[in-house]
């Protein structure tokens, strides 16, 4: 039985959408629509775009979750968002949050007009170490990784460079196939 490696199953840097981080939100979602139609794949719907500084390096990246943290400024007051996630809140705390804080005061409507001008590198994550994975590593050191993290993607990196993403999607149906597949050979042998 072969190791399996996260290279065998990232997604290199040439299928993943990417923009500089001068790029508006706007040009963004643009790039993001253009990145799915050139794969046309049934299953390739990119979720993350990688931003790019002046040097053209991989510096952070921009998912869902940012631009719905980045319609509402004032979040920035809270403080890291991920750190504070892992704290657990309860619903009294949340709702006490949203008022203490006045968030969400204007509509959606607006908040969006607002955004879709704004420089990704505004609202981007930065790429943290914990989220970085050699695409030499074990699969199974990445599926540890992506659990203790709770990150739905991997940064794959050769040296410091960003070579490209290991989507928890695509471990997972890799892992359905494996299991079908064994299941299939126990069926086999033992009938």
């Amino acid at each position: 039985m072969s190791v399996l490696r996260v290279a065998s199953l990232m997604l290199p840097l040439s299928e993943c959408a990417t923009v500089p981080e001068t790029a508006t939100l706007r040009e963004t979602i643009s790039v993001m629509e253009a990145t799915r139609m050139m794969f046309q794949r049934w299953d390739y719907r990119p979720r993350i775009v990688l931003v790019f500084d002046k040097n053209h390096k991989i510096v952070g990246s921009l998912r869902h979750f940012d631009v719905l943290r980045g319609l509402e400024p004032k979040y920035k007051q809270l403080g890291e968002m991920r750190s504070l996630a892992r704290l657990g809140f309860s619903p009294e705390s949340v709702v006490s949050i949203k008022e203490n804080f006045r968030l969400w005061n204007h509509s959606l409507e607006t908040l969006c007009k607002n955004l879709s001008e704004i420089s990704v590198g505004e609202i981007m994550s930065t790429i943290t170490e914990q989220e970085t994975i050699h695409k030499g590593a074990l699969i199974t050191d990445a599926i540890h990784r992506m659990l203790m993290g709770n990150y739905p993607s991997l940064f794959v990196r050769e040296k410091s460079e960003i070579q490209g993403i290991l989507r928890m999607c695509d471990v997972g149906e890799h892992v359905f196939k494996e299991i079908k597949r064994t299941n299939q050979f126990r069926e086999v042998k033992s009938g």
